[in-house]
């Protein structure tokens, strides 16, 4: 099986992330109803408040749905065969920015709500937005190169 192009696994990871991406969008209009349920269902165990969580859900759900979508435009590249282009770079910069806007978003939640699991995803979050910046960088550099590369032939 080939790795990239639209017959290989890129094309079927683009697919899957076409899926989660109309997914998330479903689950982002029916946050109200969704948390409601949960807060009744866990109510005696949790000490999170509705509102909190709500604008928690809401604030943090944008940036990754833009992230999805920023990773379909990556995913669609690579089923071209050609991923080394300026609008990938683009893309794992909106990337960084969306892991650093939910890190935020999860230190907050650490001072109103402490659990060691919102520590863990706030340190991904951060790790996550520096490793793209890092991987940003280098695919800037494998375009300058590949333009170079173009040019001379």
């Amino acid at each position: 099986m080939a790795i990239l192009g639209e017959k290989g696994l890129s094309g079927i990871v683009k697919r899957l992330l076409d899926l989660v991406f109309i997914g998330g969008i479903g689950i982002y209009a029916g946050i109200p109803i969704v948390l409601k349920w949960y807060m009744e269902f866990i109510y005696s165990r949790s000490s999170e408040s509705y509102p909190f969580l709500m604008v928690f859900l809401y604030v943090t759900g944008v940036p990754c749905l833009w992230a999805v979508y920023e990773v379909r435009k990556i995913f669609k590249t690579l089923n071209r065969m050609n991923p080394f282009m300026a609008d990938n770079v683009k893309s794992l910069n909106h990337l960084s920015v969306t892991c650093f806007i939910i890190a935020v978003a999860y230190v907050v939640k650490i001072i109103y709500y402490p659990s060691f699991l919102t520590v863990i995803v706030a340190m991904l979050a951060v790790i996550g937005g520096l490793f793209l910046v890092v991987l940003a960088e280098v695919f800037h550099q494998a375009v300058k190169v590949k333009e170079e590369n173009d040019l001379t032939v």
